[in-house]
């Protein structure tokens, strides 16, 4: 049986808000075609998610973390769609051989 989930700390709270205000503003950047000025911003949103995951991780909200993981590797797609997206999948989900 797995350890039960604790609530989100205030630090937390705080930190998924700003990351969901970035990332709604890069996808509206996105949505317009304003890819450029919007990439700065995912690579802000990718930055809080990777921040965002261990701390839920900690809380036991495991499968939580992980999507903000997935969340991380997509944002890093969208602002430098060669680079770390590629990277960050490897060192978080294991290379695929």
């Amino acid at each position: 049986m797995s350890a039960p989930k604790r609530p989100y700390t205030k630090t937390l709270k705080e930190i998924m808000s700003q990351k969901s205000e970035v990332l709604s503003k890069a996808q509206a950047l996105w949505e317009v075609s304003m890819i450029e000025t919007a990439q700065p911003l995912w690579l802000s949103a990718a930055t809080y998610e990777e921040h965002i995951a261990p701390m839920l991780d900690v809380l036991g909200r495991e499968l939580e973390g992980g999507v903000h993981r997935i969340s991380a590797a997509s944002c890093y797609e969208k602002a430098e769609p060669e680079s770390s997206c590629e990277s960050l999948s490897c060192s978080t989900f294991g290379s695929v051989a």
